[in-house]
Order: C-alpha cells, then sequence, then structure tokens
C-alpha cells in the first residue's frame, strides 16, 4: 500500500522506485586500492601491537608509532578504500562510467607513493620529501574531487540532487583544506591566529569529521539499508541532514584556524551534531525495521564515537574545567574517533570489499549481485558479544587516556588493548577467509 501521510517520515512507494533506479550504474569491482586499504589494517594491528608493548617498556621506544599507527588506518585504510570505492559508487548511482582502469593503476601508484614520501619525511624529520608526498596526495585528491563533480555535471538533475552525491562532492573538497593545513602543521610553522594547536584541530576536523565523516555518512545512507534488508527509514531526514552537515563542516574547519572556538566553531559543531543526531536516528530506525546481523550492529555502534570528541569540545572551547588536562582529553577523543568509528568501519567495510568484488571481468562473484552488499549472504565476523567487548574496551582505554597520571590506568590501558588487537586480528583473518573463500568459487566455476 502507497504512503499517503503527509506526516509520515517514511519515503513514499515512489521513492522508494526512485531510489532503486538510481543504482543501475556500471558493476562495482575490485581495485588495487581495495587490496591496499585492507594490507594497510594489516601494517595497522602491527603498529598498534608495538606501541601496545612499548607503553609496557617490553619493545624500545620508537616516537612515531602512534601518529603512523593512526594515519595508516586513516590515510591509509580508509583513503585507500574510499578512493577505490566512492568513484564507484558515483558512478553506479549517477548512471555514469567511472574512470579507467589506466586512471585507477596511475592514481594508485601515485597515491601510495606519496604515503610513503609523506610518512618518511614526518616520521625522519625530512621536510621536503614530506612537501613532496603531501603535495602529491593534495593533487590526486583534486583528482578524485573533479572525477565525482565530472560525473555530477553529466548527470540528469534528479539523480544529482540526491544528498548522498552531495556529501560524496563535500568529502574531498573538505580533505583539500584539511591536506592543505598538513602544509601548516609538520613543515612550514604557518602563523595563525589559533596557533599550531588550533591549525592541528581544524587539519583534525576537515580529514576526520569532513573526509571520512561525510563520505562514510553519505556511503552508509545507501548500503545500511541493505546490511539489514530493509529500506531507509526516511529519506526526508536524511534531505533535511545534508544542510546541516554541508554548513557544520565549515565553521568547525574554519574556526579553530582563526582561535574563534567560543563563535565559529561551536556553530559549526552544532550543526553538524544536529544533522549527525538526524543520520543516527535514521539508521537506528532502519535497524530497527530490518533482520540484524552482527556487521550492521557493528557499524551502528560505531556512528555514536564520533560524537566523542563532540561531547568534550563545549568543556574545552568554554573553558570549563573537567580537572582532566586538554592534551589528555584530545588524546581520549581521537581514540575514540579513530579506533572506537573510523576502525570498525573500514574493517567491516573491507570485510565486504574481500567477499563481494570480483577483479574487472571476473567470471564469478561471491554475492550473486553487483553492488558492495551481497544479496545473497552477508559475511561477518562479530557478534553482538563481540561488539559489546569492542566497545567496552574503547570505553576503557579512553579513560585511561583521561587519567594516565594514575596507577589503575595501566590496567585500562592493557586489558582494553588486549581487547581491542585480539578482535582486530580476528576480524583481519576472517577478511583473508572470505576473500579466500571467493577465490576458490571463482575457480570452481572457471573450471
Amino acid at each position: 500500500m502507497a504512503n499517503t501521510d503527509p506526516c509520515d517520515p517514511r519515503p513514499s512507494d515512489s521513492e522508494h522506485r526512485s531510489t532503486r533506479r538510481t543504482a543501475d550504474g556500471p558493476t562495482l569491482t575490485l581495485t588495487p586500492f581495495h587490496v591496499a586499504g585492507i594490507a594497510f589494517l594489516f601494517v595497522g594491528f602491527a603498529l598498534a601491537l608495538y606501541q601496545g608493548l612499548q607503553a609496557f617498556e617490553l619493545v624500545p621506544q620508537v616516537s612515531w608509532i602512534t601518529w603512523t599507527h593512526i594515519h595508516f588506518v586513516t590515510i591509509g585504510a580508509f583513503t585507500q578504500l574510499l578512493f577505490g570505492t566512492l568513484p564507484q559508487l558515483t558512478a553506479r548511482k549517477l548512471g555514469q562510467p567511472g574512470p579507467s582502469e589506466t586512471a585507477i593503476k596511475a592514481v594508485f601508484l601515485g597515491l601510495n607513493g606519496a604515503v610513503l614520501l609523506a610518512w618518511y619525511g614526518r616520521a625522519f624529520g625530512e621536510p621536503l620529501w614530506f612537501d613532496i608526498g603531501l603535495g602529491t596526495i593534495w593533487l590526486l585528491t583534486g583528482w578524485l574531487f573533479a572525477v565525482v563533480l565530472l560525473m555530477v555535471h553529466r548527470s540528469d538533475g534528479g539523480r544529482a540532487r540526491d544528498p548522498t552525491i552531495g556529501l560524496y562532492l563535500l568529502s574531498p573538497f573538505v580533505y583539500l583544506i584539511g591536506l592543505t593545513f598538513a602544509f601548516g602543521l609538520y613543515s612550514h610553522g604557518w602563523d595563525v591566529p589559533g596557533g599550531w594547536y588550533g591549525l592541528r584541530e581544524s587539519h583534525v576536523h576537515a580529514n576526520a569529521w569532513g573526509f571520512l565523516g561525510l563520505a562514510a555518512i553519505g556511503t552508509l545512507y545507501d548500503l545500511f539499508p541493505r546490511l539489514v534488508d530493509a529500506e531507509l527509514y526516511s529519506d526526508r531526514l536524511k534531505r533535511y541532514s545534508f544542510p546541516l552537515f554541508a554548513l557544520g563542516i565549515v565553521p568547525l574547519v574554519v574556526g579553530p584556524v582563526l582561535g574563534m572556538g567560543k563563535t565559529v566553531t561551536a556553530i559549526g559543531l552544532v550543526l553538524y551534531a544536529a544533522g549527525y543526531v538526524l543520520y543516527i536516528y535514521t539508521l537506528a530506525q532502519t535497524y530497527r525495521a530490518g533482520t540484524p546481523s552482527g556487521t550492521a550492529l557493528s557499524v551502528l555502534v560505531a556512528q555514536l564515537w564520533i560524537l566523542g570528541p563532540a561531547s568534550f569540545a563545549p568543556f574545552v572551547l568554554f573553558g570549563m574545567p573537567l580537572g582532566i588536562p586538554d592534551p589528555w582529553i584530545e588524546t581520549g577523543a581521537l581514540h575514540f574517533l579513530f579506533i572506537g568509528w573510523a576502525l570498525p568501519i573500514a574493517l567491516a567495510g573491507s570485510l565486504l570489499v574481500a567477499y563481494t568484488l570480483e577483479w574487472p571481468h571476473g567470471t564469478a562473484r561471491g554475492d550473486g549481485g553487483d553492488g558492495l552488499v551481497p544479496a545473497k549472504r552477508l559475511p561477518s565476523a562479530v557478534g553482538p558479544k563481540s561488539v559489546l567487548a569492542w566497545n567496552l574496551a574503547v570505553l576503557a582505554v579512553g579513560i585511561g587516556f583521561f587519567y594516565q597520571d594514575q596507577s589503575w590506568s595501566a590496567l585500562l590501558h592493557g586489558s582494553g588493548f588486549t581487547v581491542l588487537l585480539s578482535l582486530w586480528g580476528y576480524y583481519l583473518l576472517k577478511i583473508v577467509e572470505q576473500r579466500w573463500s571467493v577465490r576458490t568459487q571463482t575457480s570452481s566455476t572457471r573450471v
């Protein structure tokens, strides 16, 4: 029966049909970016393990481990997965051709060479190599933005007005700003009103809440319903959230650089958080209406952690005392953002990629369909108990960062990291197992 109630936030049957019609573009395929993204998750796991041993003085101290393992999850795994998937998802949604295989291979080599140079320059104090690497990443991000923009320009207006496409355009554009700030952070020491810490805050906001956050939000708006075999709870709320994200991310990025946290940054935080509340509510209601799964539950709960930094921001912005030094709050908040939010999404996305996607011109696929979410069987590496254990461990480690001067913080860190690393490693093994099963199916089909 058609939905005729004007007050009902659920989409109508015509909206459902319109949504399904947008997914008739090219088939999604595996790219070198996806393989590299999964590889970065393995390297990040090894570095996180080393950092844990380092905290207990069981291995030699290495100063760049913390910076490296966080960036290997973000600019490594997450960026690789987005470079491989974002153009394809956009092409599929708009019914446009995606980048050629030649272009993908060239950008892949350029991006990974640049990541290596930027890492070397940052880790070993070589500003020139850092600038070359970072400049190359900036140019290639410009390519990603141009690819999405060109597809939007070529498409019909109805499809291009989808909020997901708007988020896909905003994501790399804001990333360009965040990468630009990195020059002032690590190699040139820009003198800005907000100082070095304001510049770093803007860099984190642009990269995490801007590039990673907006791209993930746009993708999950479309893919999460398929994880639970349901329709999105409300297209209307999705449309309402987009301008809040778009208007909120600008002051969030600009405010700290200008040193205007109590005004500009605070306004951006309120707008972005309002959009995010609509987004989480929509996903939660979609989950309730569908068929629960471990993968969907893990992704849904992870969304709460992106609000971790936001929950502490008012105390920092307005100087409200918490009895915790600001640097410790920032360390814990970043832990919530990257390990609580970004890592579970990257792991879940990698599991889907490993199970579902085949190389171009492949003869068999693991899902029986042509999208990122399998049409037949949803792969899962975690269940409700594992999701609970993961998030309790994230909370324990975060509290340990807040009270790192207390003797019991070592217990929280030790137990929390043990759980996180165990589940992280298990997830990686399941990714390899799923990929191996797909390869076996492919070989059997060819025979």
